[in-house]
Formats: structure tokens, sequence, C-alpha cells
């Protein structure tokens, strides 16, 4: 019995599987608990004074408040569409690729289709009703007020954190390929350094012959 579950599960952790549906758990508790808060007028919270609060907002729009179509329903399609898109390309990617890819950007491609799975749930499921709102949309709750004026949520904060780590991960893979490839070129010789070609050497060894022979 262990010997079929253990690979399984050692597949499974390989995989970060575990890593999205942590984040995709979090991030849809932690809007319900703020939604909760709000109704019973628990909110907005200090956490820092002055610089970190938690505040209920619901944003109808795209990233960063941007309001393309202004209209509620036609942002909402789009978003899901969108959101469900770039989860099913990286599904498709994984499993065409799976050997091949780095468990990196494994990490990092689940952190972005958990994050763009939970904002859509909230697009899709979560009623004007549900959020004493008159308008539906994603729930922000992190709102670092007087530093960014933007709230965000655990959703947003996956697919950031994701992003920025797989550039990082790139830029720094791509510094070491560049730096081994240096190491294996071969030294150009100097400019005060003779280079000695091989009719020359030849030629050197023949003399040397000679010099001998007279002796």
């Amino acid at each position: 019995m262990k010997e079929k579950i253990l690979p399984k599960l050692k597949w499974f952790f390989a995989s970060f599987i575990w890593l999205g549906i942590l984040f995709l758990a979090a991030d849809i508790i932690s809007k319900n608990v703020v939604v909760s808060a709000h109704n019973s007028g628990s909110l907005p919270v200090q956490v820092i004074p002055g610089f970190l609060q938690i505040e209920y907002t619901v944003n109808s729009n795209f990233v960063f408040g941007l309001d393309l179509f202004h209209n509620d329903i036609a942002t909402r399609i789009v978003f899901v569409i969108v959101a469900l898109g770039i989860s099913a390309g990286i599904i498709v990617f994984l499993i065409k690729r799976w050997g091949k890819v780095h468990k990196f950007y494994k990490a990092c491609l689940m952190m972005i289709m958990s994050g763009a799975i939970g904002n859509s749930i909230d697009r899709i499921f979560y009623t004007s009703s549900y959020l004493a709102s008159p308008k539906t949309g994603v729930v922000d709750w992190i709102d670092f007020y007087g530093v960014w004026k933007f709230h965000f949520n655990i959703a947003d904060i996956a697919v950031v954190v994701a992003a920025i780590m797989m550039i990082i991960f790139m830029i720094v893979t791509e510094i070491i390929d560049y730096r081994k490839k240096v190491k294996l070129q071969p030294k150009a010789p100097e400019d005060n350094e003779k280079v000695i070609s091989k009719t020359e050497q030849e030629k050197n060894k023949f003399l040397e012959k000679k010099d001998n022979k007279d002796e």
C-alpha cells in the first residue's frame, strides 16, 4: 500500500499543486471573513496605524481599478473569460511540457493560476446581496493607505509575487548561463604573447634536432 501511495505523494508535492490549493483556500476564506466582518460593522481595522489596515471594498473593474467597458456585466464576463483562459493555458502548457519545466516555474504558475481562479470565483458566484454592495466584483481588503491607493487581496498577491519571482529567476538563470559560456570559451592570447604557428613549431623542432646532431 505504501509503495503505491508514496510515489503519488512525492509527485503531488513536486508538482506544487498543493501550493495553488493553499493560496486559493486562503483567498476564499479571507474574503468571506472580510465580507462577514463588513456586514457586522467591524471594519475597517487598523493593523499598522498610518500604514496598513483591513478595509472592505468591491472592485468591479480590472487591475488597478481600470474601467475598460464602463459596464459591470461586460467587465465581469470578460474578466472571467480571460482568467479562465489563462488558467486553461497554464494547464495545457504544464501537461505538454511537464518533465521539461523547472520546479520553480511550476510553483509560480500554480500561484498565478490560483490567483486567476480565486478572483474568478468572486465574479461568478458573489452576488450584490451577498456583498452588500450595489455592484458585483472582486473582494479586496488589504489597504496600504497613504502608500498605495489600490486595495488588493491574496489572489492578487499570488499573481504579482509569482510574476516577479519568475522574472528574477529568468534574469539570474541567464546571467549564470552567460558566465558558464564565458568560462568555457578558450582564452584569447594577449597582445604581448607570441603565437607560434604549426609551421614555426615544426621548423624549431627541426633546428633542435640539427643542433643535437652537430653536437
